[in-house]
């Protein structure tokens, strides 16, 4: 029997974030629900998943921040992806 493994936290947003009318459905893939985003959101959370993938999570919180905080609620869309990304140990980053 093969083991189902996670999609990656860009796969996610390919799949289950969907573009309607000029906005954006998400399918939040702790809680199942969904969440209506504007576009600019939709790229902060495609950003926060290539920092996933690519092991800079960390740096890109900082950044954001930096930057002047996260857009209302999009913090706790971006930790659902980083709980999505194993690394080798099978363990979530984060």
């Amino acid at each position: 029997m093969q083991a189902t493994v996670a999609p990656s936290p860009l796969r996610w947003l390919e799949d289950y974030c969907l573009s309607m009318d000029g906005q954006f459905v998400f399918l939040d893939p702790v809680s199942w629900q969904t969440h209506l985003l504007t576009e600019g959101a939709a790229l902060v959370l495609r950003e926060a998943a290539l920092a996933i993938e690519e092991a800079r999570f960390d740096a890109f919180r900082d950044e954001v921040v930096e930057a002047g905080g996260w857009p209302p609620a999009l913090e706790q869309l971006a930790n659902t992806l980083n709980s999505l990304h194993h690394h080798p140990g099978g363990r979530a980053h984060g």
